[in-house]
């Protein structure tokens, strides 16, 4: 049996953990889990976020932060005034007034705030046409020179609204009952001789705006609207990242000045993401998150996984260049080491761990989705400090031995 030879074993054995020490370099504090848990926030109805997505991967794949999982931001509530509309319409043809006026008020109550979200200018004029025609209770045997009823005189409201929106339309006689088409024509003739007024709107360059169902249009460097006429009128902004706005606006004077209000951000909150690191068994989670709008920047977020408070963040401008995603991925991951290791001291100083802090109460979450796979195992002839990072415990385990054996073989032939 041949004899263990120092003198040759030693420098080898050191050569082998020192390879070791090298190629665990980052993954040496997180221990057998993972301590960040990248995620990128996809948010609703943006176009893939591509480059922002693309970056962020690459970013992590360099530190060795992965998988990366998509986490999509839950959209707004779906309108539900498209539906009502052309439901109370169809009531209403057939003359079931009660039916007609449960669907139309409740789209009408929701367009009101909303801005006519879900509804060209078009169907808004049908809305409200067929709105004032059931509250009326304009049948085919309803009279045009009736003396006016209390609930004709209420319905004109709708029919002045459905002649804002259409201000160009002319009703088919064979269509609809004369006293409605007599009263939309009375509501026509008044909005066309109305004062006209301009809509003056400021906000984010980055958001659009649509007035009374038309087409929307942009925002930067302000927006206005001339030659409307005095009433109301619907106005929608929408910007990506942002829960959509929407108001009615009673225009009465010739200028109107409109400021877009502070809107509710579409984003993965901190709770989430940090149910979402718990559960791939990190102590963190670091979140990329898109904040709206073309060329959009993108912020990173360093939260606590045990707590779901945010430890730190970074905000990188769109198109990012020369390495600043980068830059902010390795700011982040180091903090987070920080806080691992000074952990880690605390506990030891105390001779005990310390207790984990109260888990927060369960979040719901979505299926995992992963962007990258993890990395294959690498073979020592091909990249031997991977291979060493790969199987650090077990060299740890191997030099624990074999340090020992020479401590013991030193000692034996000292005694010699």
């Amino acid at each position: 049996m041949p004899r263990w030879n120092r003198r040759t074993a030693l420098p080898s054995l050191v050569t082998l953990l020192a390879i070791g020490l090298l190629a665990r370099g980052r993954t040496a504090c997180a221990g057998e889990t993972p301590l960040v848990h990248p995620i990128f926030a996809h948010l609703p109805d943006a176009p893939e976020d591509g480059n922002a997505r693309q970056a962020f991967t690459a970013a992590t794949d360099r530190y060795q932060l992965r998988p990366v999982e998509i986490v999509d931001v839950a959209a707004p509530p779906a309108v539900r005034a498209p539906d009502a509309t052309h439901l109370g319409i169809l009531h209403a043809q057939q003359l079931a007034f009660t039916d007609a006026l449960r669907e139309l008020d409740l789209a009408a109550g929701e367009v009101a705030t909303t801005g006519g979200a879900g509804l060209t200018s078009a169907e808004l004029g049908d809305l409200y046409l067929f709105r004032a025609m059931a509250t009326a209770h304009a049948d085919w045997n309803a009279a045009v020179a009736a003396p006016p009823t209390p609930e004709r005189t209420r319905a004109y409201a709708d029919y002045l609204r459905a002649a804002t929106m259409t201000p160009d339309r002319t009703l088919n006689p064979h269509d609809l009952p004369p006293q409605v088409v007599a009263d939309f024509q009375r509501a026509l003739d008044e909005i066309r001789h109305r004062p006209r007024g301009a809509l003056i709107v400021k906000g984010s360059a980055d958001a659009q705006i649509a007035l009374d169902g038309g087409p929307l249009m942009s925002l930067k460097g302000g927006l206005t609207v001339r030659d409307l006429a005095y009433g109301e009128h619907l106005i929608r902004a929408e910007e990506l990242g942002f829960v959509p706005w929407g108001a009615l606006i009673p225009l009465n004077q010739p200028s109107f000045d409109l400021t877009l209000p502070v809107r509710t951000t579409l984003a993965l909150d901190d709770a989430t993401a940090a149910a979402h690191a718990r559960r791939m068994g990190a102590r963190f989670a670091l979140v990329a998150q898109p904040k709206g709008g073309p060329g959009t920047a993108v912020e990173v977020r360093l939260v606590d996984a045990r707590t779901g408070v945010l430890r730190d963040a970074a905000l990188v401008p769109g198109s990012p260049e020369g390495g600043q995603l980068d830059a902010a991925v390795m700011r982040l991951d180091e903090e987070a080491r920080r806080v691992a290791l000074e952990e880690q001291t605390a506990a030891g100083a105390r001779g005990a761990p310390a207790p984990p802090p109260p888990a927060p109460a369960p979040v719901a979450m979505g299926p995992l989705q992963l962007l990258s796979q993890p990395p294959a195992k690498a073979r020592f002839r091909d990249d031997p400090p991977a291979w060493a990072r790969d199987h650090w415990p077990l060299l740890t385990a191997i030099g624990a031995v074999a340090l020992t054996a020479i401590v013991l073989g030193a000692t034996v032939s000292g005694d010699r």
